[in-house]
């Protein structure tokens, strides 16, 4: 921390702390520490479930309102399959449909006006319940690793595992080497990517608020108010692009492992 003007600001190491360490009562009188980041990805998962629950419940010929806006978000997902993996879309649209629908999720959960209190050396702090999952690197790592597997899964597959060796060096052996680099930069690339937009936007909000709540508290003038439209870009628009960005990545990867290879004919 460091002082200016009699006001104490939080330095953007200090800001970021990791992941808060919620502890539960467990057995025998013995407490489980869960993170903040399991918590809150419980929660986005228990929630897409009662909304999907809801969306898909007795649907009909003729669509209600309901189902036209359920049917349209499933449209979308199709599009965006399709087009990037022309026959192969039904064997991921599911993935790529929960993989973006997760991601618009975490990104933007921290719009969610809901107070956290704590007290800590007998001094009352009060924060945001919800801070994004994807702020959290082990998130990112984790949703980067299941893209790996897939792509690797079906360019060995699809090619056999000399044939995927062989695809490394191409065009000449020379570039074996740096292909090898270049497939291990995939995942770093699309879990750093998502991880430090995601908590670069919360670092600069919390430093924003921090600044101008000092104003406030100076010249009674209510700048926090004035500058919270912010939110509409580092939570809302970044959050989505972020979202469609790994989303794309992760379709572009698979498209380069599957190649021109068809998929099998479904038997009736």
């Amino acid at each position: 921390m460091f002082n200016f003007l009699n006001k104490v600001f939080k330095l953007p190491t200090e800001i970021v702390e990791g992941a808060k360490i919620y502890k539960f009562p467990f057995i025998n009188g013995q407490e489980i520490a869960v993170s903040e980041t399991i918590v809150i990805t419980w929660i986005i998962m228990i929630a897409l479930l009662i909304i999907l629950s809801f969306g898909t419940r007795n649907l009909e010929l003729i669509p209600s309102k309901k189902q036209v806006v359920f049917e349209s978000i499933y449209d979308f997902y199709n599009w965006l399959t399709t087009n990037v993996l022309k026959n192969w879309n039904t064997k991921f649209i599911a993935y790529i449909s929960a993989l973006m629908t997760y991601l618009i999720f975490s990104n933007t959960i921290s719009l969610i006006p809901l107070p956290s209190f704590s007290v800590v050396d007998g001094v009352l702090h009060v924060d945001a319940f919800f801070s994004a999952p994807t702020s959290d690197l082990n998130t990112t790592v984790a949703l980067a690793t299941i893209t790996t597997i897939a792509f690797l899964f079906y360019g060995i597959k699809l090619n056999g595992f000399g044939g995927y060796i062989k695809g490394l060096m191409s065009p000449n052996i020379v570039m074996f080497p740096l292909n090898i680099i270049g497939e291990m930069a995939k995942p770093l690339n699309i879990s750093m990517r998502l991880f430090g937009n995601i908590l670069g936007g919360g670092v600069i909000m919390t430093l924003i608020y921090q600044f101008t709540s000092w104003i406030f508290s100076k010249t009674l003038i209510p700048v926090p108010l004035l500058i919270a439209p912010l939110h509409l870009y580092f939570d809302l628009f970044s959050g989505l692009i972020q979202s469609f960005v790994f989303t794309m990545l992760t379709l572009v990867y698979v498209s380069m492992a599957i190649g021109d290879n068809e998929p099998e004919p479904v038997m009736n």
